[in-house]
C-alpha cells in the first residue's frame, strides 16, 4: 500500500470503528441495564472473578502472534500457519493449567463454587485463540467494517440474548457464562467466514514473528495485569459483594470509550506498523486520534465523576449506589486508560514494544504496590489507585513518544487544550447548578447544564478545541454535502 492509500484507509477504518462503537456502547449499555437489574453484585462479582482469570488464560495463549502477524510488513501462508500452531499450543496448555488449577483459584476468590465455572470457561479458550487470528489478519486489512459488524451482532444477539434469556430462568452467574461462550463460538465462526485464512498449523517458520510475538505477550500480560489486576485484589481483599459494585461501576465507566479506544487502538497500531518508516506521517496521525480521544472522554466522564451518585441510580438504580465512591475514580481513569491506548498501540506500531512493556510493567507495580498498602482501609480509598497507576503510564509513554517521533511539547499541550477547557467549564456549571443539594434532580440537572455549556463552547470554539491537526483531517474528510458544509460553517468559513 502507498502512504496516502494507508491514510485514506486508516481513516475510513476509524470512521467506520466509531460507528461501530457508538452502536456497541449503547447494545452494551442496553444488555448492562437489564442484566444489572436481575442479577445481584454477588453474581457480577463472580462473573469478575471468571473474566480476570480467562483474561489472563487468553493473553499467555494467544503468545502475542496476532500482533506479531499485524505488525509484519508483509506475511505469506506459512506465517499464519505458525501462529496458527503455536497459539493452539499455548492455548492447549493454559487451558490444562486452568482446568488442574481451578480449585486454587476459586479458593483465591473465597467461592468454591467458582470451581466449575474455571473449568468450563478453560474450554473457551482455544476458540477464542482461533477467533482473534482471524480477527488480527482483518484488523492487519485496516477491514473494520467486518470487524465492528461482526462484534455488534456478537455482543447484542449472542452474549446479550442468550445471558438475558437464562438469568431470567433464574441460571445466575451460568447465564453470563453461557452468554459468553455463546458471543465467543459466533465471533470464531464469523471472522473466519470473512478472513479464510490456512487452517493448517505448523510449529516452523518465520522466527521473527515469534521474536516480536512474545515480547508482546510480556507486553499484553503487564496490560492485563493493569485491566485485572485490581480486580483480582479487589476480589481477594474486600470480597465478591465488593467486586460486583466494583466491576459493575468499571463497566459502566469504561462503557462509552472502551470499545472506541480498542477500535482506535487497532487502527493506530496496524497503521503505524505500515507507516513506521515514514515518522512524519505517524507524528501527524498520533496527534490526530490523541486529539480526538482526550476530547471524547475527558469532558464526559469528568462529569460523570462528579455525578457518579446520579448516574448509577438513573442506570441500575437503587441497589447499586454503594458503587458511587468506587465509580468517581474509575472515570477518572477512563481518560488515562483511553489516551494511554493509542500511545501504547504507535508505541508497538513502530516496533519499541520492549519499551512499552517496560512502561506497563512500571504502571503495574504502582497499581499492586498502591493496593497492597491500602488493603486495609476502604476500597473506596484504595480504588484510586487505577487512575495513580494510569497517570504513570500515559507520562511515561508521552515522554517516550516526545523522543522518538521527535514531538515538540507546544504539539501535545494543543492536543489536551481543548479537551480541559470544555472539562473545566463545565465542571464549574454543573457544580454552580447542583450546589450543596444531595437531590437526584439537582444532579440531573447539573449534567444538563455542565453539558450544554460543553457543547456550546464546542460550538462557538469549534477551530480552536479541535486544532489544526484533527481540524484539516475533518474537513478533508467531510468535504461536500450537508455535513461538510456544517464543519465548514462551525470553522467560521462559510457565513
Amino acid at each position: 500500500m502507498t502512504i496516502n492509500n494507508i491514510l485514506s484507509r486508516s481513516t475510513k477504518a476509524f470512521f467506520w470503528g466509531v460507528g461501530g462503537a457508538v452502536g456497541k456502547v449503547l447494545g452494551q449499555l442496553i444488555v448492562q441495564i437489564t442484566l444489572a437489574r436481575i442479577l445481584d453484585p454477588v453474581v457480577f462479582g463472580q462473573y469478575a472473578a471468571v473474566l480476570a482469570v480467562f483474561g489472563l488464560g487468553y493473553v499467555l495463549a494467544d503468545g502475542g502472534f496476532g500482533s506479531a502477524l499485524i505488525q509484519k510488513k508483509e506475511i505469506n501462508t506459512a506465517d499464519v500457519s505458525m501462529a496458527l500452531g503455536w497459539s493452539l499450543l499455548f492455548a492447549t496448555v493454559i487451558a490444562l493449567l486452568i482446568i488442574i488449577l481451578a480449585p486454587w483459584l476459586a479458593r483465591q476468590f473465597g467461592d468454591v463454587t467458582l470451581e466449575t465455572i474455571f473449568r468450563v470457561c478453560a474450554i473457551l479458550i482455544p476458540f477464542q485463540i482461533l477467533s482473534n487470528l482471524s480477527n488480527s489478519l482483518l484488523r492487519r486489512d485496516l477491514h473494520m467494517r467486518g470487524i465492528q459488524i461482526i462484534q455488534l451482532v456478537s455482543y447484542i444477539i449472542c452474549f446479550g440474548g442468550v445471558a438475558v434469556s437464562t438469568a431470567l430462568l433464574g441460571w445466575g452467574v451460568w447465564s453470563l457464562v453461557a452468554g459468553f461462550a455463546a458471543q465467543t463460538i459466533f465471533s470464531m465462526m464469523a471472522t473466519y467466514s470473512i478472513s479464510r485464512h490456512t487452517l493448517r498449523p505448523s510449529l516452523i517458520g518465520d522466527r521473527t514473528i515469534m521474536h516480536f510475538g512474545l515480547k508482546t505477550l510480556a507486553t499484553e500480560f503487564t496490560s492485563w495485569s493493569m485491566d485485572n489486576l485490581d480486580r483480582f485484589l479487589v476480589g481477594k481483599f474486600w470480597g465478591l459483594y465488593s467486586l460486583g459494585l466494583y466491576s459493575v461501576a468499571f463497566s459502566l465507566s469504561k462503557a462509552p470509550s472502551g470499545l472506541l479506544v480498542f477500535t482506535a487502538q487497532s487502527i493506530a497500531f496496524a497503521s503505524a506498523a505500515r507507516l513506521q518508516s515514514d515518522l512524519a506521517a505517524v507524528r501527524k496521525g498520533f496527534l490526530v486520534a490523541i486529539t480526538a480521544i482526550s476530547l471524547i472522554t475527558i469532558p464526559i466522564f469528568s462529569l460523570v465523576a462528579f455525578e457518579s451518585e446520579t448516574v448509577l441510580y438513573i442506570i441500575y438504580g437503587t441497589k447499586w449506589i454503594k458503587a458511587a465512591p468506587y465509580m468517581t475514580a474509575l472515570a477518572v481513569a477512563i481518560p488515562l486508560f483511553s489516551m494511554g491506548g493509542i500511545a501504547s498501540a504507535i508505541l508497538r506500531g513502530i516496533g519499541h514494544v520492549g519499551t512499552e512493556l517496560r512502561i506497563l510493567m512500571v504502571a503495574g507495580v504502582v497499581l499492586f504496590c498502591t493496593y497492597l498498602a491500602m488493603k486495609d482501609s476502604s476500597l473506596a480509598n484504595a480504588v484510586w489507585a487505577v487512575p495513580l497507576a494510569y497517570l504513570s503510564r500515559l507520562m511515561l509513554l508521552l515522554f517516550v513518544l516526545h523522543k522518538k517521533l521527535e514531538l515538540q511539547i507546544t504539539d501535545l499541550l494543543h492536543s489536551f487544550r481543548g479537551a480541559l477547557v470544555l472539562s473545566a467549564v463545565g465542571l464549574c456549571v454543573a457544580a454552580l447548578v447542583h450546589g450543596p443539594s444531595t437531590s437526584t434532580g439537582m444532579g440531573v440537572m447539573a449534567i444538563l447544564a455542565g453539558s450544554c455549556a460543553i457543547l456550546l463552547i464546542f460550538v462557538f470554539k469549534f477551530s480552536w478545541v479541535l486544532g489544526d491537526p484533527l481540524l484539516t483531517m475533518v474537513r478533508g474528510k467531510f468535504s461536500t454535502g450537508r455535513l461538510g458544509a456544517a464543519i465548514l460553517w462551525l470553522a467560521g468559513e462559510r457565513s
